[in-house]
C-alpha cells in the first residue's frame, strides 16, 4: 500500500501533459491506487459474512518451519548469481526530439491555397501552424563494467537520440547523467559512461566457452528510472533459460532493419526494455548483453538473442587503443559453396571468394576470385557468415592463416588484416551474350559504359538482353551484368567469350563469374539443349 506521500508524488507524475512515465507504468500505479481505494471502501461498507462461522477446521495450513536453500543447489547457484549481477543492471532513459516542422514545409510544397497569403499570416497570427516538436521517450537496461562508471548498453537503444538526455539510474536509487562513449551499429553495442562512486560492477565472462544446454540468466531494469521519481528501489527482473544455440544471424527493427550475426539465442524470456541487460551464466559471469526476441506480439515466446560478450570486448580493447571502434578487414567478396559450385570446383566444402578488392590485404597476400577457404586460423569455415566472424577475432596488424584450394590443390596463405575503411564501395561493374544460355553480349562500348556505370578498366562482356524463361533468366542475370569468365577462363572482350562457349555442347553446365549489380558472384547456368 502506497503512503500519502507516495500518493501525491503518482498524481503528480499523472498530470495531463506529464510524460515521464510511459503509459503501461500509468496503469499498474493506478491500479494501485484503486486497490488502495477499494480498501478503504470496505471499512465503511463492510461485506456480509458468507458462512466462516461454520468452519470446523483451521482456515488455510502453513508451513511450521520455514525452508532453507542449499546454496551449492541449482536453486542456490542461481540466487547467488542474481545477487552477485543485480546491483550493477541499471535502467537506461533516453529523449528523442522529432521536429515536426518539416510536416508544414510538406504542406506548403502541396499546394496550400492560402500559400499567397502566408506572410500576411505571418504578420498578424505569427504562424498558422507553428513549429512544433516532439519529444519521443525511451527506456532500456544496462550494466556497469568498471569503478570508473564505464556501461554496456545496445546501440539501438540510444540511436539518434538527445546525447544530453540519456540517464542511468542504479538499483540504489542515484539517477546519473551518462555521456556516450562509443558505438558501433553493426554490432549494436554501446559505450556509456557515468559519474558516481562506490560503482557496483558486474564480472565478465568467456562467451566462447558457452555450450548449448547451459543456464542462462537474463536481467533487466528498464523501469528503474520511474521508480526513482518515487524514491523507491527497484531491483532489476529475472527470468531464467538456458542456451538455445550459438552463432545465430537475425533481421531485426521496424524503421531500419539491420543484420546481427554470431548472436547467443536463449529461451530465458528477455522481456521488453531488458535490451542492453546481462545475459549471465550459472556462476554470475556476463556471457551475453540482451539485444533482440523473435516475437508476433512484442512478447517473449521464449526465443531471445544476446550480443557475446567477447565481441564487447574487442570494441573496449579497440576503443582503448584506436581511440575508436576499429573492425579487421581483409578486403574479399564471399559466397556459399552451393552443390553445383562444389560440383565444378571439385571441393566439398568451404567459402568461394567471388572477388578480391584492389589495394586490400587479400590482394596484397596472393588470394584471387575462385579460391576456396576451408580454414581460418586453423578452424573449418562453411559459409561466409563463419568466415566474417572468424576475421573480426583477428587483431589488426597481426598476420592469420587461411587454409585454402585452387584448382584442386590446398596451399596456406598469410594475410595480415588491416582496419576497415569506413566506405566499402563495391565495384560498379557488370555481365554476357549467347543462344545457348538465352542473352546477347557486346563488348563494351562508350554508351554502354556510361548506360550501366561500368568502370574505363573493366574487361569481361556486357549483357544487352536476357530472353524471358532462358537458362539466364532463371538464375537471375539481367542487362547490364558484365561475365567475367567462362568454365574459368577469364573473358576479357566478345572475342574470348565466343572462343570459350564454342566449347560448351548443348546440355552442359556452364559455370560463369559475373558482376552482378555491385557484386561479384559465380553461378552455374544449364544450356539449352
Amino acid at each position: 500500500m502506497l503512503n500519502l506521500q507516495e500518493v501525491r508524488m503518482l498524481k503528480y507524475i499523472s498530470k495531463a501533459g506529464d510524460s515521464r512515465l510511459p503509459f503501461f507504468v500509468w496503469i499498474v500505479l493506478l491500479g494501485t491506487l484503486v486497490a488502495v481505494g477499494t480498501g478503504l471502501m470496505s471499512l465503511v461498507y463492510p461485506l456480509p459474512a458468507i458462512g466462516l462461522k461454520g468452519l470446523k477446521g483451521p482456515l488455510y495450513q502453513e508451513s511450521v518451519e520455514p525452508h532453507s536453500i542449499d546454496p551449492d543447489s541449482l536453486q542456490g547457484r542461481i540466487i547467488k548469481a542474481v545477487e552477485m549481477v543485480s546491483p550493477a543492471v541499471v535502467s537506461v532513459s533516453t529523449e528523442k526530439t522529432i521536429d515536426l516542422s518539416g510536416f508544414r514545409e510538406r504542406e506548403r510544397s502541396s499546394g496550400d491555397p492560402f500559400e499567397e497569403f502566408e506572410d500576411f499570416f505571418k504578420r498578424f497570427f505569427k504562424e498558422r501552424f507553428p513549429e512544433r516538436e516532439f519529444k519521443q521517450k525511451g527506456l532500456g537496461s544496462g550494466m556497469i563494467i568498471n569503478k570508473d562508471g564505464f556501461i554496456l548498453t545496445n546501440e539501438h537503444l540510444i540511436h539518434e537520440v538527445d546525447k544530453d538526455k540519456i540517464r542511468v539510474t542504479l538499483s540504489d536509487g542515484r539517477n546519473l547523467k551518462a555521456e556516450i562513449v562509443e558505438t558501433d551499429k553493426e554490432s549494436d553495442i554501446a559505450v556509456l559512461k557515468i559519474k558516481g562512486n562506490n560503482l557496483p560492477v558486474v564480472t565478465l565472462g568467456d562467451s566462447d566457452r558457452v555450450k548449448v544446454g547451459q543456464w542462462a540468466i537474463a536481467l533487466g531494469n528498464p523501469y528503474g528510472y520511474a521508480l526513482s521519481q518515487l524514491n523507491k528501489k527497484y531491483d532489476p527482473t529475472v527470468t531464467v533459460g538456458v542456451i538455445s544455440a550459438t552463432g545465430r544471424a537475425i533481421q531485426a527493427g521496424r524503421r531500419e532493419i539491420r543484420t546481427y550475426s554470431d548472436l547467443i539465442q536463449t529461451d530465458a524470456s528477455i522481456n521488453p526494455g531488458n535490451s542492453g541487460g546481462p545475459l549471465v551464466n550459472i556462476w554470475g559471469e556476463v556471457i551475453g548483453i540482451n539485444a533482440a526476441i523473435l516475437s508476433p506480439s512484442g512478447g517473449s515466446i521464449g526465443i531471445g538473442f544476446a550480443i557475446p560478450i567477447n565481441k564487447a570486448k574487442r570494441i573496449l580493447e579497440s576503443i582503448v587503443k584506436y581511440g575508436k571502434v576499429a573492425w579487421p578487414w581483409i578486403g574479399i567478396y564471399m559466397q556459399d559453396l552451393t552443390p553445383e559450385l562444389s560440383q565444378k570446383f571439385g571441393v566439398e566444402k568451404g567459402v568461394l571468394v567471388a572477388d578480391v578488392m584492389k589495394g586490400s590485404p587479400a590482394e596484397t597476400s596472393g588470394i584471387q576470385a575462385g579460391d576456396v577457404v576451408e580454414k581460418v586460423n586453423g578452424k573449418e569455415v562453411s559459409s561466409p557468415l563463419e568466415l566474417k566472424n572468424e576475421v573480426l577475432k583477428a587483431e589488426i596488424g597481426k598476420p592469420i592463416t587461411l587454409m585454402i584450394i585452387r584448382q584442386g590443390k590446398k596451399m596456406e596463405i598469410t594475410i595480415t588484416p588491416t582496419e576497415r575503411p569506413e566506405e566499402i564501395s563495391p565495384v560498379k561493374e557488370e555481365a554476357v551474350e549467347e543462344k545457348l544460355l538465352g542473352i546477347a553480349v557486346r563488348d563494351f562500348t562508350p554508351d554502354l559504359r556510361q548506360k550501366y556505370d561500368i568502370k574505363e578498366d573493366e574487361e569481361g562482356v556486357v549483357i544487352t538482353e536476357v530472353k524471358e524463361n532462358s537458362p539466364a533468366a532463371q538464375v537471375g542475370l539481367s542487362p547490364g551484368d558484365v561475365i567475367k569468365e567462362v568454365n574459368q577462363h577469364s573473358i576479357k572482350d566478345l572475342d574470348n567469350f565466343k572462343a570459350a562457349m564454342q566449347k560448351v555442347e548443348p546440355g552442359d553446365v556452364v559455370l560463369l563469374r559475373v558482376r552482378h549489380g555491385v557484386w561479384t558472384m559465380f553461378v552455374t547456368l544449364p544450356t539449352q539443349r
